[in-house]
């Protein structure tokens, strides 16, 4: 018995919208009840495959056998299969010029092996639209998009694709040890590197042109760090870490690889703003970076490799040096979104440092409206994030949808993704002045680059007490190794900002390179602060070196709540006027503190009005745009066992701290 389900619509107008149907859909499949599924008693996944009354999978089959993964599939476990029929293999066999699965090498078929075999289970009410949650045994990411199939009776069928081309036809099917999907063809990766990957797609010639005038060949070309060593036993057995008095289990990551993020304007977007070949895009580029870089102008114009050339700033801000599968995930997860964030008081939000030198930009979230997306620099239009009267109003530029990226062949390379935009991406000076003219919480496991490549931030699982750990992630830096760091798993039960957070334990001392404010000027910087035993108590120190860092005020004892704490000052704003709860967070401010933001929750209440949570101001001072800044974390207590949660920090400008700073 196959739980296959069809959705079909007719088509009313010509001018029917594919996204709509996206939605339409996903919600009818989101209801989608695991009591509906068949489950198939003592029935394991080789059973699924060797027992099809059909015989559509004696190819795969041969497959698995030969990379000697079918005994793996016929034991105890938790998989989903994407099961390619004989027929999608005769296709892939034919485009490979073989007549037969006997012709493929053993490193070809481990390869499609682990590329259709995810160890989780997955049914389709658990695959939204962009990168499945967890990598597949070939550690990358399969991606879910959608696609309007019509058939001769003037009827559209909504066509569920991994990683675009390779279409479930039959859905769903439960095994004792996970579920089947069938698909129509052979999942394909690359093992081409995204800058090539990039050259061979047709839709986006003058933005690569642009890529490889500037010679970030060999930078995109990289993919594995050899440096980095882990031990095999801590890689698969892991450790045991305390956080927050729970214990988690630890599984460091095994290796540091090179990846990146490339954010691509199509040739439309260009030819749509009179850019119609590299020398239109020398010209805008070189107009947009002298006005926002003045001192610069003129002075680095013919020298392509320079990083502080126009065309090179122009296409080095549209690279991120980690990787993201999916547009989605440039935020928090939506189940984290739902139970952790207040959207009518802010957007979902994050900051990333890009690979243009001292430049950030910001990714926020619309939930609802005609605008819903992935957006980067926007700034008060059709949202929740509505600017001081006053400020600048910006759309900012929309990430497309995996739906809306259907037609590209691949955006996938071994060693990153490039994601489509819909409008011209620059680190202008309206962006640089007004539209980040704004308090930037930056969630704690952005920091580094190993965070987001390793797949750790943001990570779900089943067990909310599980972590990644890392040894000296990208942008850390530490003074001894007598400690355990991890990214913990993203839970709607954790009491964090995003769900998720950067757990310490033991003797740390540790610098952390600092994202770059966007322009010269007086900045706060703060640091997330919950207090609870476990925690030990920290000197922090800033500067604009590792080895030039100065003490910022008296050290933080972590083990102490916000509320009754005289140093701290914090109260209830429980049958309080506006006036007297103002009262309290000046006073707060003065000895360096503040509430924890109303915007996020635990679930139930308000992080504000929780008396364990505060912000601590850790310096106000004048910082430089194109200047690095540091961050030192010293526990100064006797305690080999003492706790940390980094959750967030924040930049905040003057102009926000001085003129009424709004509680979100």
């Amino acid at each position: 018995m196959k739980n296959f389900i069809r959705y079909t619509v007719k088509i009313l107008t010509s001018g029917l919208i594919l996204s709509a149907l996206v939605l339409f859909f996903g919600s009818c499949l989101d209801e989608q009840h695991p009591g509906t599924y068949y489950t198939f008693t003592g029935q394991t996944v080789a059973d699924y495959l060797e027992d099809d009354a059909e015989g559509r999978f004696t190819d795969f089959i041969a497959v698995l056998k030969k990379a000697r993964h079918w005994g793996e599939l016929d034991t105890y476990g938790e998989f989903t299969c994407f099961a390619p029929t004989n027929s999608a293999f005769q296709a892939y066999l034919k485009q490979r010029g073989m007549s037969s699965v006997d012709d493929l090498s053993f490193d070809d078929c481990d390869t499609i092996t682990r590329t259709h075999l995810i160890k989780t289970t997955y049914f389709m009410s658990d695959m939204k639209e962009g990168a499945l949650p967890s990598v597949n045994l070939l550690d990358r990411f399969l991606t879910l998009s959608f696609k309007a199939d019509s058939t001769d009776e003037g009827v559209i069928r909504l066509v569920k694709c991994i990683n675009r081309n390779s279409h479930i036809i039959s859905l769903d099917d439960t095994v004792q040890n996970g579920v089947v999907q069938v698909v129509d063809s052979v999942i394909k990766v690359t093992g081409d590197f995204i800058f090539d990957v990039l050259k061979e797609n047709p839709g986006s010639q003058i933005f690569f042109q642009a890529l490889n005038m500037v010679g970030l060949e060999d930078s995109l070309k990289k993919f594995k760090d050899d440096s980095y060593f882990i031990s095999y036993d801590s890689v698969e057995t892991g450790v045991v870490g305390q956080g927050g008095g729970s214990d988690y289990r630890i599984k460091f990551w095994g290796e540091r690889k090179s990846a990146f993020t490339i954010l691509v304007e199509p040739d439309s977007v260009f030819h749509a703003k009179g850019i119609n070949n590299l020398d239109d895009l020398i010209a805008y580029a070189k107009e947009v970076y002298d006005e926002s870089y003045p001192a610069d102008a003129g002075l680095y114009d013919d020298q392509w490799h320079h990083r502080k050339n126009p065309l090179n700033r122009f296409v080095s801000y549209h690279i991120l040096p980690f990787q993201v599968a999916s547009a989605v995930d440039f935020c928090a997860k939506q189940r984290v979104i739902e139970n952790r964030f207040i959207i009518s008081m802010l957007d979902p939000e994050d900051y990333f440092e890009t690979y243009m030198p001292h430049s950030i930009m910001r990714f926020s979230r619309v939930m609802g409206g005609a605008e819903q997306g992935m957006y980067i620099n926007r700034r008060g239009i059709g949202s929740s994030d509505e600017p001081e009267i006053g400020r600048p109003k910006h759309r900012g530029v929309r990430l497309f949808t995996p739906t809306e990226m259907s037609s590209v062949e691949q955006n996938e390379g071994c060693n990153g993704y490039f994601f489509y935009i819909d409008d011209i991406l620059t680190y202008s000076e309206k962006v640089r002045n007004d539209i980040l003219n704004r308090r930037m919480r930056i969630d704690c496991c952005t920091l580094s680059p190993d965070f987001m490549t390793s797949g750790a931030r943001q990570r779900m699982t089943n067990n909310a007490y599980e972590g990644t750990g890392f040894k000296q992630p990208l942008n850390f830096y530490s003074y001894n190794s007598d400690y355990l760091m991890w990214v913990r798993v993203a839970s709607t039960t954790n009491w964090s900002y995003q769900g998720d957070g950067l757990d310490l334990q033991g003797n740390y001392d540790i610098v952390i390179k600092l994202p770059p404010v966007p322009f010269d000027g007086t900045w706060e910087l703060r640091l997330s602060y919950r207090g609870y035993e476990g925690c030990g108590v920290v000197q922090n120190y800033v500067g604009d070196s590792p080895d030039n860092l100065m003490p910022c005020g008296i050290p933080t004892d972590l083990r102490l709540s916000a509320s009754g704490n005289y140093n701290i000052g914090w109260e209830s704003d429980e049958d309080k006027t506006e006036e007297e709860i103002n009262a309290i967070d000046k006073a707060m401010r003065n000895r360096g503190y503040m509430k924890a933001p109303n915007s996020h929750t635990n679930g139930e209440t308000p992080f504000r009005d929780l008396n364990t949570m505060a912000r601590r101001i850790i310096t106000t001072d004048y910082f430089y745009a194109e200047k690095d800044y540091y961050l030192r974390m010293k526990l100064v207590l006797d305690n080999p066992k003492a706790e940390m949660n980094f959750d967030y920090m924040e930049w905040c400008p003057k102009s926000i701290f001085d003129f009424n700073e709004d509680k979100h």
